[in-house]
């Protein structure tokens, strides 16, 4: 009953008191158990329960068994979930979801896919939930033709399309681009809850269709349904694209006369709604009377200040979030270093980037890319070189901004051998597929008047 209720702490302590008083567990007892280390994540725990499965020979019981798939894959242990599910003498389709469900929920979406198959292969007959299992996989790589094949299955399987599998097949058809299926699919739904509505927001606002996610805003009202922490971030996101902040503040008391205020991703959407609007002096205002301030929050303020070049203001807000007991991330150094070069205080920016250094942290590309970028920008070309250079010897890979940024600080012939490499570098890793690499190493090559490389580049950006 504990566990059922979600009382995971008080349902593994009567499995252990059961046993205290003398009391063996059953193959119906040992399932809950493992379902509440799963919960909670105690691997320890349920490494002890497996034992004591192993020895009192439950494994063989398919109900049991799954309980020990599914509570690895909650443990993040795929490896020993693997074992147990491939050591099963039966395996029903509680089975096989808990296998697909465990992969899906640790980002191994191919394999949850792999399985799938198998599954249809061995003559299983999927439920709703290895469906939406699979249209989250088939979404999570992009995989348009296995999603497609996932709802034809559900359709002829005669599947009810009900919340959770009509909004794992709305998930997929966003998540591919197919904004019009995903629409079509809603319309059929007899019932939508909240997170279906929520989906359909979400998915048209990041498209760029904000008028119709806004219409849909209505339309959720009129069915009586209340706008959620979801909804209301869906929403300021919307304004914050089309910088309406007459939208934006409806929304923002919304959240006031909802209580939603304490939210940390809405608070996060209110902020960055102001910043788009032009109204930083709005978002600090909201920033300072939230209670709750998550590194997201505090970020997405610093960053408003470093895009306006407000660098002593993001520098403030810097000290003062360590102050508050939250440490920086690569993202917040990488805010105050834009700060600076924006308003073009090249060696503070320097200096704060090697105080990155000398703390032990080694900064990913962006920090890396943000100097690179600023100091060509700012007219430090052979710096820019230099630092380029360093990132290497870090053992950072150039992506294609920091190489794009690297090349735009090579300006003249003195920097010609700097372009070779380059060159020779996109080309071992097939980059000069990108077509701002090729424009810029064709730009660079004309510049120092080497033709035959600048033929070359060309040639790049046709074959692309």
């Amino acid at each position: 009953m504990h566990c059922r209720m979600g009382f995971s702490e008080e349902a593994l302590l009567g499995f252990v008191e059961m046993q205290r008083n003398g009391f063996l567990p059953d193959n119906f007892v040992v399932p809950n158990a493992l379902k509440a280390c799963g919960a909670l994540g105690w691997i320890g725990l349920a490494k002890g329960v497996h034992g004591y499965v192993v020895k009192m020979g439950f494994g063989e019981c398919v109900f049991v068994a799954s309980s020990l798939v599914d509570m690895y894959g909650k443990c993040g242990i795929l490896e020993d979930a693997r074992k147990v599910f491939d050591g099963m003498l039966e395996r029903n389709v509680v089975a096989w979801n808990s296998m697909i469900v465990s992969y899906v929920q640790n980002g191994m979406s191919e394999e949850a896919v792999e399985v799938f198959y198998d599954m249809r292969v061995e003559g299983i007959e999927p439920t709703r939930v290895t469906v939406s299992s699979f249209l989250s996989a088939s979404a999570n790589i992009g995989a348009l033709e296995e999603g497609k094949q996932g709802h034809a299955i559900a359709v002829l399987g005669g599947l009810e399309l009900d919340n959770i599998l009509g909004t794992s097949i709305i998930n997929f058809y966003f998540k591919v681009g197919l904004i019009d299926d995903a629409e079509l699919v809603f319309s059929r739904m007899l019932e939508k809850d909240v997170v279906t509505w929520n989906l359909l927001i979400s998915g048209n606002a990041q498209f760029g269709q904000v008028d119709k996610a806004l219409n849909i805003c209505r339309l959720m009202r009129s069915e009586n349904l209340r706008f959620d922490a979801v909804t209301l971030a869906s929403l300021l996101s919307a304004s914050a694209d089309i910088s309406n902040m007459k939208l934006g503040k409806e929304g923002h008391c919304y959240c006031i006369r909802n209580n939603l205020e304490s939210d940390v991703v809405v608070v996060s959407n209110i902020v960055d709604m102001y910043v788009k609007c032009d109204r930083i002096d709005y978002a600090r205002q909201v920033f300072n009377s939230s209670v709750k301030r998550d590194i997201i929050l505090w970020n997405t303020m610093l960053a408003a200040y470093a895009e306006l070049g407000q660098s002593g203001e993001a520098l403030k807000l810097f000290y003062q979030m360590q102050l508050e007991g939250v440490p920086p991330n690569a993202i917040s150094w990488n805010s105050v270093i834009l700060g600076f070069l924006r308003s073009g205080q090249v060696n503070e920016a320097t200096d704060m980037f090697l105080q990155l250094r000398s703390l032990g942290v080694q900064p990913d590309w962006i920090p890396w890319t943000t100097l690179i970028s600023g100091l060509a920008q700012n007219g430090f070309q052979d710096e820019a070189i230099l630092v380029f250079q360093q990132m290497q010897e870090a053992g950072i890979t150039p992506n294609t901004t920091s190489l794009f940024s690297a090349l735009s600080a090579c300006t003249d012939k003195a920097a010609l051998h700097y372009v070779k490499a380059i060159h020779g570098y996109v080309t071992r890793h097939n980059i000069w597929l990108s077509i701002p690499i090729a424009t810029s190493l064709l730009d660079m090559y004309a510049k120092c008047g080497i033709t035959d490389q600048e033929n070359c580049a060309f040639d790049m950006i046709l074959s692309k």
